[in-house]
């Protein structure tokens, strides 16, 4: 592995992150499916392709990248995740797909193998300690005129299924940063920062698409309880509170959930940005 230069998020994603995702890995998956379809078909990968997904966590999207590709093809997913990985590994080893490579690695630092026609990650470049060092280092990887294509979550505002339960909770509930101006889960939802970003990192032709999806969080209200308490903003905020006010704070969830629950279950809308840009080989110098 090389050296690490997002340090924090090495032993966030190696230690309680990580394992939360591993322990649930296919329940959010499954939710966040909406997302890795809107990803690849606005990569349009095709056969023969040499694709590297940052980010690639249990490896949804690596996986699925794989298959697109075909015989000819090959992927490369990157994740600091070790517990991440190995669930990828697990998968992979499943699929009895051969033209894909898992590698644990920081996307600042890690000395790209080969040069890539595309690079995607589902969620995966968030959480960058330096962001246009780690795109420029992603750039190193992608051959000139190689495309660049990532999901990320537009503004907490815009996100139904984070409000809505976060809403439930007591008053004095903080709320986790939603700021785009650091490491975390709404860096990327500004249009103006992800732009300027990309561009001094040498990427053109920079378009975001917003998304709007539905997220089936569970067959009941229940359940839908069970995952948004263990996820981003909410957990965040459940963490932080005193263990004798969680019970009713869930409670309150649990009925705001309860109102938006349909005969298929507990639906709600989520926002995303789908962005592309183009790889120019070379990075802006002023």
């Amino acid at each position: 592995m090389t050296d690490i230069a997002n340090t924090d998020e090495y032993e966030a994603w190696n230690g309680a992150s990580g394992q939360r995702w591993v322990l649930n890995a296919d329940r959010r998956d499954r939710i966040l499916a909406p997302v890795a379809d809107a990803l690849l078909a606005a990569a349009h990968i095709v056969p023969g392709q040499a694709v590297v997904d940052i980010g690639c966590g249990c490896g949804v999207t690596t996986l699925a990248a794989a298959q697109a590709v075909g015989p000819a093809g090959t992927v490369h997913g990157l994740d600091l995740s070790e517990p991440m990985l190995g669930v990828a590994r697990r998968r992979a080893e499943a699929s009895g797909l051969s033209n894909l490579t898992l590698v644990q690695g920081d996307a600042q630092t890690y000395p790209p193998p080969r040069q890539f026609d595309f690079a995607i990650s589902r969620f995966g470049t968030m959480f960058f300690a330096d962001q246009i060092t780690a795109f420029t280092n992603i750039g190193r990887g992608i051959r000139p005129g190689g495309r660049l294509c990532l999901a990320t979550w537009q503004a907490f505002e815009t996100n139904d299924w984070l409000t809505i339960p976060f809403a439930a909770l007591p008053p004095d509930a903080s709320l986790p940063n939603s700021a785009a101006d650091g490491p975390g889960m709404f860096a990327q939802s500004d249009a103006e920062t992800v732009t300027t970003t990309l561009e001094a990192a040498g990427y053109t032709d920079v378009h975001l698409e917003p998304i709007r999806l539905t997220f089936a969080l569970g067959a009941d209200p229940q359940e839908a309880t069970e995952y948004v308490a263990t996820t981003g903003i909410c957990r965040t905020a459940l963490d932080s509170m005193p263990d004798e006010q969680r019970p009713a704070a869930l409670e309150a969830v649990r009925a705001a959930l309860a109102d938006h629950a349909e005969g298929d279950g507990v639906r709600l809308g989520a926002a995303i940005w789908i962005i592309t840009a183009t790889h120019q080989g070379r990075q802006r110098t002023s």
